[in-house]
């Protein structure tokens, strides 16, 4: 230990010599008996039982859990002092403890597997269809069609990132074609096809008078929100008391389950992390309205090897979806091609 009694070079010096000590040949309780400032462990042959990952932080992990059975770490300096670890046993859960655990893993691997076997299918099948009807029956899956719309317009999974413009893209306006597969978040995929189209003209307003009117109330109703938001925000910054019912939303992440809307899942995460003990305010504008969102806190979370193997597989088919769309648009602009 360093500090106000001893230097930390002093300190470093001391341990240097029951690694030394360890190194020669010496056991570890008899090091530690010698050299430990920790006298409760020293007495107990420096031994501090079963250890589970985050108990002592993340420099004790990172030294610990790297070693095998019987192997040493070198010095490692936390909390003001310099330690030296040994592991003498390895104890991990049994299969009872983990059967539920694992079971779910497997279940969720194979859901996993099959929801990827058909994205795969939907990819081939309509970019080789001419339609998404027999697309749809082949993959048993649910064929929608909307209103007319414009250029900057929709609800629903219209109005999500990217969906709009492939909607008005060359490839599926002009030429006819099925969208690619859109990727909306980890559980659902869209392709799209124009049914019909027609240019833009100016109608007579007596067709279109009620559609203008409901489209100028929604949008002062729309502003009006928008307004009442921006006079709520002001408060709450200013620590004033404000009526609000909240909606409690816990552990929300990109990936997570939500009921909450995905453009509103966004906009949080767009959100500058909040001072502890402190809020940050944001009204984020959904289809139906204006939410005032009051973010308290911010978890960093933790990537794990299941995470980052998933990670690394998606990263694999969209570049090989990248290297096929390039041969694709190559094939395209030398040939002709019947779909």
């Amino acid at each position: 230990t360093f500090g106000d009694e001893r230097s930390r070079e002093e300190a470093e010096a001391v341990a240097n010599e029951a690694l030394n000590s360890l190194n020669d040949g010496n056991s570890f309780a008899d090091t530690a008996a010698r050299y430990s400032d920790d006298t409760a462990s020293a007495e107990d042959g420096g031994d501090l039982g079963v250890i589970s990952r985050g108990f002592f932080g993340d420099a004790f992990d990172e030294a610990a859990f790297s070693l095998g059975v019987g192997e040493t770490s070198q010095l490692v300096e936390m909390d003001g002092a310099f330690h030296i670890l040994q592991v003498t046993e390895l104890a991990g859960p049994s299969f009872e403890e983990q059967r539920d655990a694992l079971a779910q893993e497997v279940a969720l691997r194979d859901v996993n597997d099959e929801f990827n076997e058909q994205v795969q299918r939907l990819i081939d099948e309509s970019f080789a269809a001419d339609d998404l009807k027999s697309v749809a029956d082949d993959l048993g899956l649910t064929l929608n069609q909307t209103d007319w719309l414009a250029r900057g317009e929709g609800d629903g999974v219209l109005s999500e990132p990217g969906v709009l413009e492939e909607a008005f893209s060359a490839d599926v306006l002009e030429e006819g074609y099925n969208s690619e597969v859109i990727e909306l978040d980890n559980d659902r995929r869209l392709v799209l096809r124009v049914a019909e189209h027609r240019d833009a003209t100016v109608l007579p307003l007596d067709e279109v008078r009620d559609e203008v009117e409901q489209a100028v109330a929604a949008q002062q109703r729309q502003e009006a929100l928008q307004e009442q938001a921006a006079e709520l925000i002001a408060l709450l910054r200013a620590g004033d008391a404000v009526e609000l019912e909240w909606l409690e939303a816990n552990n929300v992440s990109r990936q997570s389950d939500s009921t909450l809307p995905q453009v509103l899942i966004r906009e949080v995460f767009r959100m500058p992390h909040p001072e502890e003990g402190d809020s940050v305010y944001r009204a984020v504008t959904l289809p139906q309205g204006v939410a005032v969102v009051a973010l308290d806190s911010v978890n960093e979370g933790q990537a794990d090897e299941q995470m980052n193997a998933f990670v690394s597989q998606m990263a694999e088919q969209l570049r090989a979806q990248a290297i096929i769309q390039g041969l694709i648009d190559d094939l395209r602009s030398d040939a002709r091609i019947e779909r």
